[in-house]
């Protein structure tokens, strides 16, 4: 890791629901009260969804979806004795073109 990297890591900040729906309240000119009211909504209807197998596409944003991880073989760290890691789901996130274009440095 070089210093560059260090030095980017140490200045990310990290924005939780509360300060998100902040912002939203600012950006659509709502109370902050409304905003974290549509801010859960959306992330229930979200989880909702993805518990339903249904795939959330936000066209620019990205899209949720679940998939199945494959059973794999792994090792416990504390004895390095091999253990069986079982198959489950997992929530996969994939930005899409705009997202990722927002967020490539030029």
């Amino acid at each position: 890791m070089t210093a560059e990297q260090t030095e980017q890591e140490s200045t990310v900040k990290t924005i939780g629901r509360k300060e998100l729906a902040k912002r939203i309240s600012q950006e659509a000119n709502l109370s902050q009260k409304q905003a974290a009211e549509v801010l859960e909504a959306t992330l229930s209807a979200i989880r909702e969804a993805l518990q339903n197998g249904d795939e959330v596409r936000l066209v620019g944003f990205g899209s949720f979806r679940v998939r199945q991880s494959a059973p794999r073989s792994g090792v416990n760290p504390r004895n390095k004795e091999r253990i069986e890691v079982p198959a489950k789901e997992r929530v996969r996130f994939s930005p899409g073109k705009e997202l990722s274009e927002a967020v490539t440095k030029k």
